[in-house]
């Protein structure tokens, strides 16, 4: 297992114990001091996501937990993706790990886990896709199957 710090806006907010496998990491976040400063943030999210597809209360509509949960939820989940946007991985020598994307979820109270997932940034291919070769008729269109 290595050890990667979990950076926003610069400031350390916690460690992962991981590997990447395939590209992927995720694991428990062992929250530091600054954690503090997107707790709010990622839990108001994270309740949103484990309320997600529930029942809602009579008079209300799926998709929330009630006419005004639903614009709630929609803005913290939108609230976190923006601060998740700001989000950095380091290695344990500081090296800046260059992801596509690193997502925090849980951390509803203090005793609730951290959970953090992370994908390495993926090198565009040079290579073109090869597509299968299509027969046209005459009349433009691709023929009938027999």
């Amino acid at each position: 297992m290595k050890e990667y710090t979990v950076l926003f806006r610069g400031a350390a907010i916690g460690t992962l114990q991981g590997e990447f496998v395939d590209d992927f990491c995720g694991g428990h976040l062992a929250p530091l001091p600054a954690f503090e400063t997107v707790r709010n943030t990622i839990a108001d999210a994270s309740r949103a996501l484990a309320n997600h597809g529930f029942l809602p209360p009579v008079g209300a509509f799926a998709g929330g937990v009630s006419n005004e949960g639903s614009p709630a939820s929609s803005a913290s989940l939108r609230a976190a993706q923006e601060l998740c946007e700001q989000l950095e991985l380091r290695d344990a020598q500081g090296r800046l790990m260059h992801t596509d994307w690193i997502n925090i979820f849980g951390g509803r109270t203090s005793d609730d886990p951290i959970l953090v997932m992370a994908t390495l940034w993926q090198e565009p291919s040079i290579t073109a896709a090869s597509m299968p070769s299509r027969t046209v008729d005459d009349s433009g269109h691709d023929p009938q199957a027999g």
